[in-house]
């Protein structure tokens, strides 16, 4: 006889097994379907025997469940067993009628709450023996990892939600230099909003505990924040608040909610944590606006918002000259419009100017060291772009970031094997950093260190498959994932991989290019053509890096190739007229 039987759906298989073992690491036995029940064409003797056998039974209560016709047919024989019954949300849902009797007057437990699961248990007269061992989120640097959820845009107008992105970035910026924190960075927010699984599994694979979710309601100058502040491990909201204002007030509001979840975590900063979390990139709101504005314009990647970006931020640094992170994003955004779509030198000298500009005014904005050493790169003035990276390291030596930026400044520069070692540091630092991996795993493959090759790309494998277990349709990280199992001598793999991006008909300008390289190295020339015409379809138009790409080498010297080429720089020089 076994102490539980656990009802789910077999798409919840997953939170299924993980109850499994933390209940039964409290001691406690647990009967589980492997198999599904989702699956079953008929039900077993050996679930019903199950059923008549457990002292407890505990349901998962998910979309997914409440659809599962096994599901219900099981809680209701719990039910006419007199089985004692404890549901357990996944996710919040309303109870359908085939389970509303069954369930009727039962409080439900949040899953993500293992010792209020343990205490319910205990009423129902099902003890454990032991304090559970295994927590839903192992923290295992001593840091408390936390994730700022995408806000929910709640404007009555509905077209707030480059304010609410905004809200988030700045909050992931002013928190970023608190080091007791593990934060995860506002790329994987951006991406959070492709997720369709449940919360609690979200925090498992990505090993994170706490989350501050929140929405903003902006009209006119009318501005209300709600935020609340999640504990995954124990369901418990650390604190909730709702602010309002008008967009006069968004930085005290700001600093506010940064403030409560230091105050939530229990965290002790030191006293230059302290002030730069109370730094203010300016005092101009119009400025500010403009700013968050830009910033989504920026990440849209098409040659048009990159301008619409460049023009807001110009906007925004008329109101207010001396906006050091204004300065430096224009910076960034010129070089992007170069590097990507207008190989105009005047871009690279004025995203100098504005780089010194705002280290000028901000010495300790170390990233602006970054957009200097590309400006200076892009101009061939080399020596002067390895100091400016090696600076960035000097000064932020315990950002992945930094060791990241001169590692790329080495790759791009022919130099591989200096590389290396500052991937590797970059890696060490953030082990979960994706990019850092496939571009370790290229200067290691430039440089014949076949044995780096295997270690790294074996490693990069798994943090690219628990990113798309999580969210299948990103782009880029498939494209990579693809690419490293090519360079694992994966070829079939690497194909496989990339077929649900072939079958979308808006795909990004860089992805078509990635794909385009791959198909390349395949010695798929067909293939390699029609993505690379595809990635010039979607505004991808930089001849240079046609021209000298080394992954595009097998592609060169072909009719087709050069009569692509000849319609690219005629389309660049249509373009630029």
């Amino acid at each position: 006889m076994s102490d539980i039987f656990i009802s789910y759906s077999s798409k919840d298989r997953a939170q299924a097994e993980q109850l499994t073992e933390l209940l039964a690491s409290a001691g406690l036995s647990v009967w589980i379907d492997k198999s599904g029940i989702d699956v079953a064409t008929s039900w077993s003797a050996e679930i019903v025997d199950a059923i008549n056998n457990c002292n407890a039974f505990i349901v998962l209560l998910s979309p997914n469940s409440i659809e599962s016709h096994n599901v219900i047919k099981e809680v209701s024989l719990a039910s006419e067993k007199r089985k004692k019954i404890l549901p357990l949300d996944l996710e919040p849902i309303t109870l359908p009628r085939e389970l509303e009797y069954q369930l009727a007057g039962i409080h439900r437990a949040p899953m993500s709450n293992i010792d209020a699961i343990i205490r319910a248990l205990g009423k129902l007269g099902i003890e454990a023996t032991k304090a559970p061992e295994l927590k839903l989120v192992k923290e295992s640097d001593g840091r408390k990892s936390l994730m700022i959820l995408p806000f929910e845009d709640l404007s009555p107008t509905g077209d707030n939600a480059w304010f609410a992105d905004g809200i988030v970035s700045e909050m992931i910026s002013a928190l970023s230099n608190v080091k007791a924190l593990r934060l995860m960075d506002a790329q994987g927010t951006k991406e959070f909003k492709n997720y369709k699984g449940q919360l609690t599994q979200y925090a498992s694979t990505m090993q994170i505990r706490y989350f501050v979710q929140g929405s903003v309601r902006k009209f006119g100058d009318q501005i209300k924040i709600t935020a609340q502040l999640l504990d995954i491990d124990t369901g418990d909201y650390l604190w909730q608040h709702s602010l309002k204002g008008v967009m006069d007030n968004i930085f005290d509001i700001q600093e506010e909610i940064a403030n409560e979840v230091v105050k939530g975590l229990e965290l002790h900063l030191t006293s230059d944590e302290k002030k730069k979390l109370a730094e203010r990139g300016t005092e101009n709101i119009q400025a500010y606006e403009l700013f968050l504005n830009a910033v989504e314009y920026f990440n849209r990647q098409t040659r048009d918002s990159i301008r619409n970006a460049i023009e807001l931020a110009t906007h925004a640094l008329t109101l207010d000259p001396k906006y050091a992170d204004a300065l430096r994003f224009k910076a960034i955004v010129l070089a992007e419009l170069y590097r990507l779509y207008d190989h105009d030198r005047k871009h690279l000298e004025e995203a100098e100017s504005l780089a010194k500009q705002a280290l000028g005014i901000k010495p300790d904005l170390w990233s602006a060291y970054d957009s200097l050493s590309n400006s200076y790169r892009h101009q061939g003035r080399l020596a002067e772009a390895e100091e400016a990276a090696l600076e960035f390291v000097r000064r932020a030596p315990e950002n992945e970031i930094s060791h990241s930026a001169l590692g790329f400044f080495y790759s791009q520069t022919d130099q591989p094997a200096k590389a290396i070692p500052h991937y590797e540091k970059s890696i060490e630092l953030k082990p979960d950093f994706l990019s850092a991996y496939w571009n370790l795993v290229v200067v290691a493959e430039q440089t014949h260190d076949h044995e780096r090759v295997v270690k790294w790309s074996s490693a990069a494998l798994s943090h690219y498959q628990r990113r798309l277990s999580l969210i299948p349709d990103d782009e880029s990280t498939r494209v990579w994932y693809a690419s490293l199992l090519l360079l694992a001598n994966q070829p079939d793999n690497a194909l496989l991989a990339l077929e649900p991006l072939l079958k979308k008909q808006n795909l990004d300008g860089t992805s078509c290019y990635n794909i385009a390289c791959l198909y390349a190295s395949l010695g798929d020339k067909t293939n390699a053509l029609t993505m690379l015409r595809r990635s010039i379809g979607a505004g991808l138009t930089n001849v240079e890096h046609f021209r000298t790409d080394p992954d595009l080498d097998p592609l060169r010297g072909t009719p087709e190739f050069e009569e692509l080429m000849k319609e690219l720089e005629a389309l660049t020089l249509k373009t630029n007229d």
